[in-house]
């Protein structure tokens, strides 16, 4: 099985990407690896998915980050939660 890791939605980025689609994509990409982390047996591969989860993640939080600071144009996205 070959998985390209590297393929995500960040690529191509687009200039007028709002935080909250960004925000979408992260979520997208990470049950995506989640997914394949269940079905992978290569060490290697589950190593690679676990780095890869962990950047996802780490990204995820920055996008929070920016939506609590105001930069959000979307506030009801976030679970409905006011942020």
């Amino acid at each position: 099985m070959i998985i390209d890791l590297f393929a995500d939605c960040r690529t191509p980025k687009k200039i007028n990407r709002t935080l909250t689609e960004e925000t979408a994509c992260v979520i997208r990409e990470l049950e995506k690896t989640w997914k394949l982390f269940n079905e992978v047996t290569d060490p290697y591969e589950t190593e690679s998915l676990i780095y890869r989860m962990k950047e996802l993640e780490t990204h995820y939080s920055f996008l929070i980050k920016e939506a609590k600071l105001g930069k959000v144009h979307n506030p009801g996205f976030f679970g409905g939660a006011d942020i």
